[in-house]
């Protein structure tokens, strides 16, 4: 399984891109879900700040795919969807 994760394709890149920050995403989302509403304060976790927040595993994945493996096509893929939930944030948060 782990294999399928080790190639070098833009596409891969792209999936993994997108993938992980829905994932932290939804995780997060359903967590406070759970949380009494009395705890949140809702301008400390805003949609903005859980879109930022998502991101994160971004970097060291893209950390991982570019130095560690040398798999510049997936990175490539990784930095694009990163550089696009990055244009999405701008635009809600100055909207």
């Amino acid at each position: 399984m782990i294999d399928k994760f080790r190639q070098d394709s833009f596409w891969m890149g792209l999936f993994l891109g997108i993938f992980i920050p829905a994932l932290i995403f939804g995780l997060m989302e359903l967590i406070l879900c759970f949380l009494p509403h009395q705890i949140i304060d809702a301008n400390v976790f805003s949609l903005q700040r859980l879109i930022l927040v998502s991101i994160i595993p971004n970097v060291f994945l893209l950390r991982y795919y570019l130095l560690k493996l040398k798999y510049d096509l997936t990175g490539r893929g990784i930095l694009a969807i990163t550089f696009v939930i990055g244009i999405i944030f701008v635009i809600i948060e100055f909207s």
